[in-house]
């Protein structure tokens, strides 16, 4: 009876740290203070980007997340 229960014991830790092992590795955030695509390509144009959202972000010291750009949280 006890070497039943330390088998079952052991299979199901076996089983446990197989399933880690296949898990899928958490996806990491995009990296604070990313640009925008657009606005990326109108820095090498040589100009500012002109989309509504775009400009409005830039006034308030931001990157437009609309058009993907990412801001650095602040905590």
């Amino acid at each position: 009876m006890k070497y039943s229960k330390l088998l079952v014991a052991l299979f199901s830790t076996v089983v446990l740290a197989v399933s880690f092992s296949f898990a899928e590795p958490a996806k990491s955030a995009a990296p604070a203070g990313k640009k925008g695509g657009c606005c990326v390509k109108a820095e090498k144009g040589g100009a500012a980007c002109a989309h509504p959202c775009c400009v409005e972000s830039a006034k308030a010291g931001k990157n437009c997340e609309k058009c993907g750009g990412t801001n650095e949280k602040k905590s």
